[in-house]
């Protein structure tokens, strides 16, 4: 982990064009922090999980397609279609969509996996700790969080409408949860719409039983 941001995030100042990042995401496999988070629940039954910003949908589908049942938001009207492209009957009837902005996000219900791949640095830092509030409160005892957050030296720093976290702050946010990974990348590199400076944080944390 901590070696991902090569290609497949959006960049630059200009505003976000999702569709063009989601055509450039297509065929990627599953996030390692997700992967992984799976892997340490080891023979733990799959159960209900939340998608925050699930985008094309690569997550969200690895989860069906282990057995989950996934409840994925994202704000683009266009990505429940991708999210639904080459799933099975069955495993459309485990999944609920819901098109939300972060800020407008509602209650989220009680999960056994809340991932967040490369998504909640979009959200208003006025509405971000409202958000993470709400990602603690679904964390079910002995559920996982996976996601990104990202570091005040990635070149998007200072955006408006984004959120960045020093060390000290993302420990703090992650307060009493048992912390399995925390890899820090702060590294020039590439997304998929060029070069980029990442300052990014890996998180794989679970809340205690």
């Amino acid at each position: 982990m901590g070696a991902e941001p090569t290609g497949s995030e959006p960049a630059g100042s200009e505003p976000m064009d999702w569709p063009a990042y989601y055509d450039a995401q297509a065929g990627r496999s599953a996030r390692s922090v997700l992967v992984e988070a799976l892997r340490l629940r080891g023979a733990t039954p799959p159960g209900a999980a939340i998608d925050l910003g699930c985008g094309e949908g690569t997550e969200t589908r690895h989860l069906l397609r282990s057995g989950w049942r996934v409840l994925a938001f994202d704000a683009d009207p266009g990505a429940e279609d991708l999210v639904r492209q080459g799933l099975h009957p069955a495993e459309l009837g485990r999944l609920a969509f819901r098109q939300a902005r972060f800020e407008d996000l509602p209650g989220l219900p009680p999960a056994d996996l809340v991932y967040a791949g490369f998504a909640l640095p979009f959200c208003d830092p006025a509405a971000f700790p409202g958000l993470w509030a709400g990602i603690r409160a679904a964390l079910k005892p002995g559920a996982w969080f996976a996601g990104e957050l990202f570091g005040p030296h990635d070149d998007w720093a200072g955006r408006a409408g984004m959120n960045f976290h020093d060390r000290a702050e993302v420990e703090l946010l992650l307060a009493g949860l048992e912390i399995h990974s925390l890899v820090e990348d702060d590294r020039p590199g590439q997304s998929a719409m060029g070069p980029k400076h990442w300052h990014v944080f890996h998180i794989i944390a679970r809340n205690p039983l």
